[in-house]
């Protein structure tokens, strides 16, 4: 995976490998991380798989909400490229879509290719990943819709067995229910839609009529209908059956460069994402708004809606202003600000272009200009591709713990990480503790293995802190020491007392930012660990005839002190005696 100087999410997605900038094969993931690494850490039987990783020279990833979203967008996104090697759905089969016809009396039906869809036909509902043939069924059970392919044109002297079955109501023979078929009809596609609750408060008023005309046979029916569509419908209509022509449209200024990534919603389904990257350095704007919106959709198609972040909402009639009279077409813009579906879908794309822009800063090139940049205006005696920097996590003195983070070549090394319990102090005395790890870490170890730099997560008084010990080991001139102070970001160099001050959009600076954070992440993962087996210990260790075997044994087999509170005395009794178990119920 290095090959492509991308860190990839743990997240759901889509993923499309490329070769020559022609996506050659589309694959989806529950964990992108893990499905990617799996094409590169191994060796591969199949044949055709080793073909597919013998031909990849670049990849992209889509990150999604959920795998219903991944499922999805990969579909889609095989349709729309036709990968190489995704040769099993070049078929054009796709996930099951609900059709409900144009004709006399109106047959449901599921139809899987949408490469012919023709709206004359019918109107089409879905794509549907899971759940489409039990929505059908139970559709058809509520309202007694046909799903045969006899003519309605003709009177037939005979239904066929789901007549008998009441499972449709015979239009084939009976033509004079039209009235109440149509009505069914619309009932299904407002299901279908997505819009229950109107229906389901007009069932019930019809359940109410029913009983009190004494209908009761009549009021069961409508009731049954009510708990079908609460149980078993509602959970199953997907949004993206909705008639949605939209982008998601976000971006990011940094510096002198601009992040944008915008997600594509076209007849309601998820199509792709662009992402790109505008170098301002050398350009001429009066407007950067105005500047980017024109930039984007002079190469792409303009959607009836965009959905921004809430940052621009201030500019609400001034970015319709510019779109519309730009394109000479009418659109609508949202800024969501509550839980929403499209707060859902603005959220999925700020995800997708924080990682992008990390991406960025990833690349060799970007990674590398950094690199030097810190070689040569801090002016280091050694250029520094391997970088360990410490951090204390405490509180008040309790649970004090250090940790290490290592760097090399600009990208984290967590096989490197470090983490260490502090023995000599129990107050919170920082440079006290500071002073101990770093002692710990290199008085052993060899020259040739201490890093390029040292950096500690302070100011001055820590970095001469640190020096000291360094000093009193003898080992002062071996590594560069630096440190970097939280609330300016200042970066000090042991031996200046003036402190180095780059741009927070330097690369440079974005190194050792990424290091410290980290180690501070690191470090405070470790602390809680730490903390909350000292309030578990003191919570079972304060009940008399409770050693270390025995809350072991109690921890073991109820999974924290909260279950075994909640136990009650007889699962109690079965780990410890019955006297002990009454303790435990009264002192937790």
């Amino acid at each position: 995976m290095t090959l492509f100087n991308k860190e990839i999410p743990d997240n759901p997605g889509v993923y499309l490998m490329k070769q020559s900038s022609k996506v050659i094969y589309i694959g989806k993931a529950k964990n992108l991380s893990k499905r990617i690494a799996s094409y590169f850490n191994r060796e591969h039987i199949d044949e055709k798989t080793r073909e597919l990783v013998k031909n990849i020279d670049d990849l992209e990833f889509i990150i999604c909400n959920s795998e219903t979203d991944a499922l999805i967008l990969e579909n889609n996104l095989i349709k729309k490229f036709s990968p190489k090697f995704n040769i099993n759905l070049k078929d054009q089969k796709t996930y099951p879509y609900i059709l409900i016809t144009k004709e006399l009396f109106p047959k449901i039906s599921i139809v899987r290719t949408t490469k012919k869809l023709d709206s004359k036909v019918g109107d089409y509902f879905g794509p549907f990943p899971f759940g489409a043939w039990n929505l059908k069924k139970t559709l058809t059970k509520l309202y007694q819709i046909r799903d045969c392919n006899r003519d309605m044109n003709k009177l037939y002297s005979r239904p066929c067995l789901k007549f008998h079955m009441k499972l449709c109501s015979g239009p084939c023979i009976n033509k004079n229910i039209s009235e109440i078929y149509s009505k069914n009809i619309y009932d299904i596609k407002e299901i279908l839609k997505g819009n229950t609750k109107a229906l389901l408060a007009e069932i019930e008023k019809n359940m109410s009529i029913a009983a009190q005309n004494m209908e009761f046979e009549k009021a069961i029916m409508f009731r049954e209908q009510k708990k079908e569509i609460e149980q078993n419908i509602q959970d199953q209509i997907s949004e993206y059956g909705k008639d949605i022509d939209e982008d998601v449209f976000t971006f990011i200024k940094e510096d002198n460069r601009i992040f944008l990534c915008v997600l594509n919603i076209r007849a309601g389904k998820i199509l792709g994402k662009n992402s790109l990257t505008i170098d301002l350095s050398e350009i001429i704007y009066d407007d950067l708004l105005e500047e980017i919106l024109m930039h984007f959709y002079s190469k792409f198609p303009l959607p009836k809606n965009i959905i921004f972040q809430e940052k621009l909402a201030h500019k609400e009639s001034y970015i319709l202003k510019t779109l519309e009279t730009l394109f000479n077409k009418k659109i609508n813009i949202f800024f969501p600000k509550v839980k929403s579906r499209r707060m859902e879908l603005l959220n999925m794309g700020l995800l997708n272009l924080r990682k992008d822009i990390e991406n960025f800063y990833n690349k060799k090139s970007v990674v590398e200009k950094g690199l030097k940049d810190l070689y040569s205006k801090l002016n280091l005696k050694r250029f520094p591709f391997k970088i360990e920097c410490f951090d204390i996590s405490n509180i008040q003195g309790k649970d004090a713990v250090a940790s290490m983070s290592v760097s090399v070549d600009g990208k984290k090394s967590k096989k490197d990480y470090r983490k260490f319990k502090i023995t000599t102090k129990d107050t919170p005395d920082d440079f006290h503790m500071m002073k101990e790890v770093i002692e710990r870490r290199y008085s052993k170890l060899n020259p040739k293995d201490f890093p390029d730099i040292i950096l500690i997560d302070g100011g001055l008084g820590q970095i001469n802190a640190v020096g000291e010990v360094l000093n009193n080991l003898g080992k002062n001139n071996i590594s560069e020491l630096l440190s970097i102070a939280k609330k300016e970001e200042e970066i000090f160099k042991y031996g200046c007392n003036e402190p180095f001050i780059f741009s927070k959009n330097d690369e440079a600076l974005k190194i050792l930012q990424r290091v410290r954070d980290e180690s501070h992440r690191f470090g405070v993962t470790y602390h809680r660990i730490l903390r909350n087996k000292r309030v578990v210990s003191s919570q079972l260790d304060s009940i008399p005839g409770i050693g270390p075997k025995r809350r072991e044994l109690l921890l073991k087999t109820f999974g924290s002190v909260e279950r075994i509170k909640n136990a009650n005395l007889t699962d109690l009794e079965a780990i410890v005696p019955h006297n002990l178990a009454l303790k435990i119920k009264e002192m937790i």
